[in-house]
């Protein structure tokens, strides 16, 4: 059980890995887009947002799953997972609420804001995979 419910964890962090950085490629694109094309990125940022929010909460599912299947026991490479996934949260609803307010608005200004915060998803990830990998292993 306790293998089954760390490959599910990790592959969900990976599923938010592959979904930051395609928001980043994103990014990077519409800050050369203008007109229907910068509209057409941003209505797949606002998709793919929406996904992530289940993804997150899959990952806190997991996770807490599999800490309680653990017998509740953390190393230090899980108190630092954890804060990673604690620093993705925060950061993904920071971009949740930054591109929000760049829909509303139409403040095309705040992209460089929103790339920072999605990059925060992606570097929290990143390292929230490598001390998951040294918690569980």
């Amino acid at each position: 059980m306790r293998q089954a419910l760390l490959s599910a964890h990790l592959i969900l962090i990976a599923l938010g890995t592959g979904m930051s950085f395609s928001q980043l490629v994103n990014i990077a694109l519409a800050k050369t887009q203008s007109g229907d094309m910068a509209k057409g990125l941003g209505l797949q940022r606002r998709t793919i947002t929406k996904i992530a929010d289940m993804v997150i909460a899959l990952i806190w599912v997991s996770g807490l799953a599999l800490y309680a299947n653990s017998g509740g026991v953390g190393s230090g490479w899980f108190h630092a997972k954890l804060a990673f996934v604690i620093a993705l949260t925060a950061s993904h609803f920071m971009a949740r609420r930054t591109g929000g307010e760049m829909m509303r608005a139409g403040n095309a200004a705040l992209i460089g804001k929103l790339n920072m915060f999605v990059a925060g998803v992606f570097g929290s990830a990143i390292l929230a995979i490598i001390c998951a990998v040294l918690a569980f292993g």
